[in-house]
């Protein structure tokens, strides 16, 4: 009895009856599908055989048993708490920052994106529901291909378990250059016997084909004027620029002072005639009330 009562007494200082020991770390962290070594669970210079009980991929507080091999080859197995935890981002990779289309041409908001990958999982798809958290990633796009301005495309990622990334990228419409056609009122019959291209009169035909009276001459009526603008000429800026360039700039100027602007349109004045003149004007888009009135993709 007194042997047994010895054997205990020293297990408690040296390990039960000459049995070794590790002592481990406490709080041990492992990143998610990471692997464990002999330092992240111990101080002492002993080497790491295997982990039993352990799986890298599932989050929270885990229970394994380590075995440990020291300095003389000999095995030691001991009981481990830790916990596995996910703290990287997925990895949203774009081929342009920034891209130039013209109104009218085909555009596709993914097609800007080179990869979208967790670091652990590998690629993510692409998904359709906005209201998506997990495994996968949505784009939101305001772009309205067929109207000239400044867009943004947003992408926004979720791993597995959660961790979000976001990345955007701008798009410029640029307006589609206008085929310059003229008018041919030289050409044109005015219906009243009289063709303006050789001043002379050419005798209607009539039901009384004996008379002789010369039809009277309509006066044209005055249903426009050129150059007078309407009274909708200007976008929701109010403001009148000399070139495309200078629309553009007024408009990106105050797309970064003004965060409630989502993004704005440009577009080439007309004036009562429907003629183009050579000045621009510039809608900005303040939200969906604005969706109707200005053609937005909203």
């Amino acid at each position: 009895m007194k042997k047994i009562i010895a054997c205990v007494m020293v297990g408690v200082l040296l390990g039960a009856c000459g049995k070794a020991s590790v002592e481990v770390k406490e709080g041990v962290v492992v990143e998610y599908g990471g692997e464990l070594k002999a330092e992240t669970l111990t101080d002492e210079q002993v080497a790491l055989k295997e982990v039993k009980g352990f799986d890298s991929k599932k989050i929270g507080e885990q229970q394994v048993t380590a075995v440990f091999v020291n300095e003389k080859d000999k095995e030691i197995e001991t009981e481990i708490q830790l916990e596995v935890k996910d703290t990287k981002k997925p990895l949203i990779k774009l081929k342009k920052e920034k891209l130039e289309i013209t109104a009218g041409d085909k555009f596709d908001a993914a097609s800007n994106i080179e990869s979208v990958k967790d670091p652990v999982d590998g690629d993510l798809k692409k998904s359709e529901d906005k209201k998506m958290t997990k495994n996968g990633y949505i784009i939101t796009s305001d772009v309205n291909a067929k109207k000239a301005g400044s867009y943004t495309v947003k992408i926004t990622a979720y791993d597995v378990n959660g961790n979000k990334a976001e990345s955007s990228y701008k798009v410029t419409v640029k307006k589609k250059p206008q085929e310059q056609t003229q008018t041919q009122n030289n050409n044109q019959s005015s219906g009243n016997g009289y063709t303006s291209n050789q001043g002379s009169y050419n005798k209607p035909a009539t039901g009384n084909t004996g008379s002789n009276k010369k039809p009277t001459q309509s006066k044209p009526q005055q249903t426009c004027k050129a150059g007078e603008l309407p009274a909708n000429a200007l976008g929701n800026s109010g403001k009148m620029f000399n070139s495309e360039q200078e629309a553009i700039d007024y408009g990106n100027m105050m797309s970064e002072k003004d965060s409630s602007i989502v993004s704005f349109g440009y577009t080439q004045i007309s004036d009562k005639c429907d003629n183009l003149i050579n000045k621009w004007t510039v809608d900005f888009n303040y939200g969906n009330e604005f969706c109707d009135n200005y053609g937005w993709g909203c």
